[in-house]
């Protein structure tokens, strides 16, 4: 369901958020006045309704996309490449709604006028928008994110408590290479080394190991610790970092 490679570095940038619920690709608006999508979580949306993509359309001026068949036309169903469920800290449900587009793509008129829509779509909801690029990250990072992947989502879940003893040698890490930390994870937990790189990743992932994304992941090279803060800043969806700017 992700359509390029800059959705699946986008989608490694969100599997990393704390209380993250449910990550829906290619999310369907739609048409017509509607429930805001969080009336699906929350009793207090219920009742309530927002307007569909072709009012905002009509409203901005703009012509709403539409497909053609022989002398049939009808609109386009448009959608967010990402639409995030997320707990906050007080156990709140909020949406985080993700367009992902290259950096040539938003110099386009047309595009940017499908992107108003969007992003109007989801401000009418209280909904957070965001616009990702590859401008707000950098190529090692993306790498690094690719890298990461294969041994957090789709593996089976590490135990919370080997993720925390994991978390808790971060200090071994000074001076260490990536294979290094990697022995030292197999003789600590008796695994092998495929075990060893899902408990690594997984603790990265979730900022228990916050190391710097944007040194090269090789075997033998060295890792580098973060502050928290500084580790969390490599993502731009969980620093909420938007492209947008019109």
């Amino acid at each position: 369901h992700l359509l390029s490679d800059k959705e699946l570095v986008a989608f490694g940038f969100a599997s990393m958020l704390p209380g993250l619920v449910d990550l829906r690709e290619q999310f369907p608006l739609a048409h017509h006045e509607h429930e805001p999508e969080l009336s699906t979580y929350q009793l207090h949306h219920s009742g309530r309704f927002a307007p569909g993509t072709e009012q905002i359309a009509d409203e901005l001026g703009y012509r709403h996309p539409s497909v053609k068949k022989g002398e049939v036309h009808e609109p386009w169903v448009m959608t967010t490449d990402l639409l995030l469920t997320l707990k906050n800290r007080i156990g709140r449900t909020e949406l985080l709604a993700i367009s992902v587009k290259g950096d040539n793509e938003i110099t386009d008129q047309r595009k940017l006028q499908l992107l108003r829509i969007e992003r109007e779509y989801w401000r009418r909801q209280d909904v957070f928008w965001l616009l990702l690029t590859p401008t707000l990250y950098t190529v090692l990072v993306g790498n690094a994110i690719r890298i990461g992947m294969p041994w957090t989502v789709g593996q089976p879940d590490v135990r919370a408590d080997v993720l925390i003893t994991c978390s808790a040698m971060a200090d071994e890490i000074r001076g260490r290479t990536v294979l290094q930390f990697l022995n030292l994870l197999s003789q600590k937990f008796g695994m092998d080394r495929h075990a060893a790189q899902c408990v690594m990743w997984q603790c990265i992932w979730c900022g228990g190991l916050p190391i710097n994304l944007s040194r090269p992941l090789r075997l033998n090279e060295p890792l580098e610790l973060l502050t928290l803060e500084e580790f969390w800043r490599q993502n731009p969806i969980a620093s909420r970092r938007t492209a947008w700017s019109h």
